[in-house]
């Protein structure tokens, strides 16, 4: 019989039980309990606090008073986002805050404004709580919670969530078009016309004119409840482009190259096929179709924001992102043959023409 003060063996170092400890006390903060940094994001959202504290530092009975909140509550609640680095507290002034770098790309002139409203809105909100339900079914109905069957006919019921849709996709454009312009293993000078397929608001398309004045004639492609949307403002304006709105299961333009930028991975593998099935029946001899999407690599391992969007495609649209094998599949099922993957994109980029 072992002796009560006999002391057991531990598995692991206390060192490594402190590592261990700290990691799972970061996934408490960060995965276990996102829903409430999501709905306290919500609040600075709504509120506008970035705003009120862009032209300089602000006490907190200050920014009480301008959104209509009580000074403890309004506290609590910027002192939260201190903790996450959102805002500072001046340290020899408790009670007084500041912005920081990171707050202004918040604010309503800031660029990730238009995601950090998405993302943390009542509508998408709702669309998340069947999740897990989702991973049960391996099916989600996330849309018919919010009263439609597809994700797509959310805009027309709900238009400021279409508008900051097409502003988050300007986002991910700006953000991805300086590496695709950029890009040594691209070159678009050897098309006469170049279509955007889902081009949304004609950025990509339009900074590619602007650099390839070869290029005699570029489309936007689109829903019509995109090309026309209501913030008009969003469309970009160039002599030798064109928005046209259309369906592409049904046919698209006429061109020699076309490119799509996280189209794909919007729709599920059966999907895709007809999609490039239809593209295919419009490519003119030795087209070619550039391929802007991310290719999961499990060698290299996962990146946050992969399976990030993995999972809010599995969830808004029954979608998926794909390794380099599950598109090569796809491609082979539309009668596609990949000629290269183009390695210095960083959002991922497979340059496909039909077999």
């Amino acid at each position: 019989m072992e002796s009560e003060s006999t002391t057991p063996t531990l598995p692991i170092t206390p060192k490594e039980i402190t590592t261990d400890w700290d990691k799972a006390m970061n996934l408490i903060m960060t995965c276990v309990s996102g829903h409430i940094h999501s709905r306290m994001f919500n609040i600075v959202m709504k509120l506008n606090i970035c705003d009120i504290l862009e032209d300089g530092p602000k006490s907190i009975k200050q920014v009480a008073d301008v959104i209509g909140m009580d000074e403890n509550s309004c506290f609590r609640l910027l002192r939260y986002f201190v903790a996450h680095e959102l805002f500072t507290e001046d340290k020899s002034n408790i009670g007084t805050f500041e912005k920081t770098t990171i707050s202004s790309m918040f604010s309503s002139k800031g660029k990730l404004r238009p995601m950090g409203e998405r993302y943390t809105h009542d509508l998408h909100y709702k669309m998340f709580e069947s999740l897990p339900d989702t991973f049960a079914t391996g099916h989600s109905n996330a849309t018919k919670s919010v009263g439609v069957n597809h994700f797509w006919e959310l805009f027309d019921l709900h238009p400021q969530y279409k508008d900051l849709f097409n502003q988050t996709m300007k986002v991910y454009t700006e953000a991805a078009i300086s590496n695709i312009t950029q890009s040594k293993g691209i070159d678009f000078s050897q098309y006469d016309t170049v279509v955007d397929i889902g081009g949304n608001h004609g950025l990509l398309i339009g900074n590619l004119l602007e650099i390839y004045p070869t290029i005699k004639h570029g489309i936007n492609f689109d829903l019509d409840v995109v090309i026309n949307s209501s913030d008009q403002t969003l469309r970009y304006s160039h002599p030798r482009l064109s928005h046209v709105p259309g369906d592409f299961f049904k046919s698209v333009p006429e061109s020699d190259c076309y490119i799509m930028k996280f189209i794909l991975h919007d729709w599920p593998t059966q999907d895709c096929v007809k999609i490039l099935k239809t593209i295919s029946n419009s490519m003119k001899p030795n087209a070619k179709i550039h391929l802007f999407e991310i290719i999961i690599d499990p060698r290299r391992g996962y990146s946050k924001y992969e399976t990030y969007i993995d999972i809010l495609m599995f969830q808004m649209v029954n979608a998926k992102e794909r390794t380099l094998d599950e598109w090569k599949e796809l491609f082979e099922m539309a009668d596609f043959k990949l000629e290269r993957v183009v390695d210095d994109i960083k959002t991922g980029c497979m340059i496909i023409s039909k077999k």
